[in-house]
């Protein structure tokens, strides 16, 4: 204790320990490895362990503004414009100095970036790749990490600056979201960083549908014929019908509509679908009574009873010109 007091004013300066020896004050930087991403600020705090010191500052060679308090005085810089930067702090004690020094490390990290190539169509195969990159001072690539997930996909993890993913798209999959994370290690830091997308899942048409409340009619019935069919976007309707009689679409063609029908209307009526990825068909036929009779029939008979009659008619004649009588018993 004595050998601590004969310092005189450097026994302010220090601590004791037991046994009498003097501890050294001491300077420290929080924290200890700064990091930050280039052209943002940075914030450091220096801290002392005595509180009788004649000075506590900051050695940095941009740019900066200082904050003070008891025992602390913390640096701002406002805009790193280094990769690497050397910093010191040093504190004062009457006769001794001490100095905290580190190194600054700027890095930049671009957000994940998610591309679909090419329109994603229903029972196509599609491709979604993830992109991001990363620049650090340390020797060799960036430590980088992309994992890409969703859509009802298995995920993939690739180490490097890009993922993709390859896959068949199904109708599912339309609306759901796929996401894209990225890692990047820096030292003992880590930065992450994410994006998303909605799969937009394109389709020809399909389950294309026709039908009619009923596929037999009289002549002078109401006649009616729908069509449906689901396709992304949706698609186009058009008809092709037995004539050209007169007929009516309704809505927005989905519906064809024939006021007192007439046998002419009889036959199949198709439904064409179609958008920009495709076409599809369906049909129904439609039958009147009678119509399915072959309009050669009747001319057959016809054809028939007048040769009978004509066959008649001159066997008749022979036996009046011929004098035919009956035969006695």
């Amino acid at each position: 204790m004595d050998s601590c007091r004969s310092w005189g004013v450097m026994a302010l300066l220090c601590l004791l320990v037991p046994g009498g020896h003097p501890v050294p004050c001491r300077v420290s930087i929080s924290p200890e490895e700064p990091l930050v991403e280039f052209g943002t600020s940075l914030l450091l705090n220096c801290t002392s362990s005595c509180r009788n010191y004649s000075r506590l500052s900051w050695e940095v060679s941009v740019t900066k503004t200082l904050s003070r308090g008891p025992g602390w005085v913390s640096l701002n810089i406002p805009n790193v414009t280094d990769w690497s930067l050397k910093l010191q702090c040093y504190g004062i004690f009457g006769e001794q100095r001490d100095v905290a020094t580190t190194t600054l490390h700027a890095y930049r990290f671009l957000p994940p970036q998610i591309y679909l190539e090419g329109d994603t169509v229903a029972g196509k195969e599609a491709r979604v790749t993830c992109n991001a990159s990363a620049r650090v001072v340390t020797p060799g690539p960036p430590n980088l990490r992309l994992t890409l997930w969703g859509g009802g996909l298995p995920p993939s993890t690739h180490q490097g600056p890009s993922v993709a993913l390859g896959f068949t798209a199904q109708l599912e999959q339309h609306g759901q979201e796929v996401t894209c994370e990225a890692t990047l290690r820096l030292g003992h830091w880590t930065v992450n960083a994410s994006a998303t997308v909605t799969l937009w899942v394109w389709a020809a048409p399909h389950d294309v549908r026709v039908w009619a409340p009923r596929t037999v009619f009289t002549a002078g019935d109401n006649l009616t014929v729908m069509c449906r069919a689901e396709g992304n976007p949706p698609p186009q309707l058009r008809w092709e019908l037995p004539t050209n009689a007169s007929w009516e679409l309704q809505g927005g063609g989905t519906t064809v509509t024939i006021p007192a029908a007439r046998r002419a209307h009889g036959g199949t009526y198709r439904c064409l679908a179609e958008n920009r990825y495709g076409a599809g068909a369906a049909s129904v036929d439609i039958l009147f009574q009678g119509s399915s009779r072959s309009p050669l029939v009747p001319v057959a008979v016809t054809l028939a009873v007048v040769t009978a009659l004509a066959v008649l008619a001159v066997s008749w004649r022979l036996y009046r010109a011929r004098g035919w009588k009956p035969m006695a018993n």
